[in-house]
């Protein structure tokens, strides 16, 4: 089973404070690839700064929506893609608000459910990890998100699509909280916490 992670720095695993990555025994796709054993195939396709569907004007290639067939094109057969976006959306530079997130949120989910590329015969399996609402950005991340409101509802607004959509989700807010460090990335055993969770859900979709 090839299970495909789509995600931001919150799935690459930057350390809060600095631009240095966790390892991948410690991000949360290596803590479930852990509890899924070496049968399963955990991909990791996470890239900081990446939103749901805007354009990031001074990173090329962060758009979510516009690039998701060619990953997975390039790691296609996929079973599973576990998708944890947009919290990116809400930095000052990109400047959507929670409507327009959340539409651009409805347009990514509703493409990876038609997408089939060769030699997939159906689409993949999605499992969405819906972010927290950011409570408050802190030291490196004050001032990238300083309009962090805007992103208020966010959480609740990426739920209704999902449900929706009839799309299973983990509401990462049950589970863990942001930062204590900046406010807007996780912190060491909040990577343990939700790859556990992510695990358990994964293998129930699996039965």
């Amino acid at each position: 089973m090839n299970i495909l992670v789509y995600g931001d720095s919150m799935s690459w695993g930057i350390i809060p404070g600095s631009r240095n990555r966790q390892p991948r025994a410690l991000r949360w796709p290596g803590i479930m690839q852990q509890r899924l054993g070496p049968e399963i195939s955990v991909i990791e396709e996470c890239l900081n700064g990446r939103t749901t569907h805007f354009d990031d004007p001074n990173r090329p290639k962060r758009n979510g929506l516009e690039y998701i067939q060619m990953i997975l094109e390039s790691h296609s057969p996929i079973d599973l893609i576990v998708v944890m976006l947009g919290i990116n959306d809400f930095q000052d530079v990109i400047g959507a608000n929670a409507i327009e997130s959340a539409a651009g949120y409805e347009k990514l989910i509703s493409r990876l459910q038609t997408l089939k590329p060769e030699p997939m015969k159906r689409p993949a399996q999605i499992l969405a990890i819906v972010p927290p609402d950011i409570v408050e950005p802190l030291n490196t991340m004050a001032d990238k998100f300083s309009g962090y409101t805007r992103g208020h509802g966010a959480e609740a607004r990426y739920i209704n699509v999902l449900e929706t959509l009839d799309v299973p989700y983990i509401r990462a807010s049950e589970h863990i909280t942001l930062s204590r460090f900046d406010g807007v990335h996780l912190d060491t055993p909040e990577h343990n916490l939700l790859g556990q969770e992510v695990a358990k859900r994964v293998t129930a979709l699996m039965t």
